[in-house]
């Protein structure tokens, strides 16, 4: 059973355990509706260690949210930073969820990509459109705070029109307070897209305003830098994670996070593409030494496999990792720490003298240490948001390589220019090396730089209009062969209808 299935299964039965609930209440007031973070107020899960915003009726405090008297900090704390699946949201910090409500709506989007087979020369341009209605829901209750999105619709394809088909994008999630001082986060990203897919924007076809983020840590986070050619590409990503904050300066937390990813053959001339899985699991340790300043360690255990190639990675790691909160909306970690990984590849050849046709298996292995790293930082002010990350470690291929080193950095920066425009600018850069050379890929580095610009205007109360344009490099090298540099220009244009309808408690 995927991760993803197991996620699903654990919001319907949380959603049940809440409307039961909810016919067991008297009729008392209602308590104050769950904050932007998806937290109450007075408790430790997933909070910056900066005072909350007065309310009108606010929660009691508990042990683990007294207040520093020398400082006036509250003593709070979340899931460190490269481990957070919520850090890629690009959300000022005005745009949290002000309560319970249902949105819904109708998109069209008009791509184009002159290069869609990814060729270092001739390149092959066309246009794609995609019609997606869309439905998603925000609940916030004094335990669970949810937000699903699910966009779905079918992409018409102008010069392969065999790929016509549905795309779907769907997002979920969820935080759930077990008891004061754990909280159990559930979070799913699926996408099934032909052709355009932009890995800084959200969405189906464009249809996506950037502000859902990339739905993983740095930690966690697969191979996005890899330019992959015009085919159909189906990924879903799947996390669940429990903190436990047993006092008011130590957190505990374990996760654990599933991967796949899937291409159809792209058209003739194309690469090969390669099928990816990974599984992963995570346990950290922070303690916070100053108000604003929380130190800790992670153990990961990470595990890739990929078809048809037969290769099969493992990797161990023990990161150190320090996080700074400089105010209750910015903050910065840093990890670093050993990594160990373990390769097993076995190559099949086939040779033909006739009659006999001889079938040779070669076993491979590579054990070896390293050092992996990083940082992120994110920022949320009022009207710009901003976010950051790099990191070094063994990652997966993105499709065109097995297990590879990856050297990456994503940097994106959103602001709001009036009441009714936002521009969001993004950048990518990664470098691809493949683990053992002797695997039967196409190539064996890959160097790729991805920047974008998306600009949002509101036009009335309902309607919504993006344009967005995005330049993409990528540098490619086989055994024996000259490198070829891969060139794209891809755009997009998208109208859309949307409402919001709030939800009773």
């Amino acid at each position: 059973m995927s991760c993803g299935i197991i996620n699903r299964i654990g919001v319907a039965l949380l959603l049940l355990a809440e409307a039961t609930a909810g016919f067991s209440q008297t009729a008392t007031p209602p308590p104050a509706p769950v904050t932007e973070s998806a937290q109450p107020q007075a408790e430790p899960q997933n909070q910056p260690p900066e005072a909350p915003d007065q309310t009108a009726n606010p929660a009691p405090a508990t042990d683990a949210g007294v207040q520093n008297a020398d400082s006036g900090m509250q003593s709070t704390a979340q899931m460190p930073l490269p481990l957070n699946v919520e850090s890629g949201s690009l959300a000022f910090s005005g745009e949290g969820s002000r309560g319970s409500s249902l949105q819904g709506g109708l998109g069209v989007s008009a791509t184009y990509d002159d290069n869609l087979l990814s060729l270092p020369s001739s390149g092959v341009g066309g246009m794609s459109y995609t019609v997606a209605p869309n439905i998603g829901i925000d609940i916030s209750r004094p335990r669970l705070a949810l937000q699903a999105r699910y966009d779905g619709g079918y992409t018409f394809n102008q010069r392969f029109s065999a790929y016509n088909q549905g795309a779907h994008s769907a997002n979920v999630d969820l935080q759930y307070r077990l008891s004061p001082h754990v909280t159990l986060v559930l979070a799913d990203r699926f996408t099934l897209t032909t052709g355009f897919f932009n890995q800084l924007q959200s969405g189906v076809g464009g249809l996506g305003t950037g502000v859902g983020g990339l739905g993983s840590g740095v930690i966690q986070q697969s191979n996005l830098g890899v330019i992959t050619p015009f085919t159909q590409r189906t990924d879903e990503a799947g996390t669940v994670g429990l903190t436990y904050q047993y006092s008011a300066s130590d957190l505990v937390g374990v996760s654990a996070t599933g991967d796949v990813l899937s291409f159809a053959k792209p058209p003739a001339g194309a690469p090969a593409l390669l099928n990816t899985q990974s599984e992963e699991a995570d346990a950290f340790y922070s303690h916070r030494f100053t108000p604003r300043n929380w130190s800790g360690i992670t153990y990961t255990f990470q595990r890739f496999s990929f078809d048809p190639v037969n290769e099969s990675v493992s990797t161990q790691s023990i990161l150190l990792f320090h996080s700074i909160y400089l105010n209750r909306n910015t903050v910065l970690s840093v990890f670093a720490g050993p990594e160990y990984t373990q390769l097993d590849n076995q190559i099949v050849t086939t040779s033909i003298t006739l009659p006999f046709v001889t079938v040779n298996s070669v076993s491979t292995s590579l054990d070896r240490w390293s050092v992996g790293g990083g940082a992120s930082f994110s920022w949320k002010g009022r009207h710009t948001s901003v976010r950051a990350s790099g990191s070094r470690k063994v990652s997966d291929g993105g499709g065109l390589l097995a297990a590879v080193d990856l050297t990456s950095g994503i940097g994106a920066v959103r602001r709001q220019l009036t009441r009714t425009s936002t521009l969001e600018v993004g950048a990518l850069y990664a470098a691809s090396h493949a683990l053992d050379a002797g695997t039967p890929t196409t190539y064996g580095d890959i160097k790729s730089f991805s920047g974008s610009v998306l600009w949002e205007q509101l036009v009335g109360r309902n309607f919504v209009a993006t344009l967005g344009y995005a330049r993409d490099y990528q540098q490619q090298t086989a055994a024996a062969l000259p490198s070829q540099d891969i060139n794209h220009n891809r755009g997009w244009v998208t109208i859309g209808y949307r409402f919001t309808r709030p939800l009773g408690r």
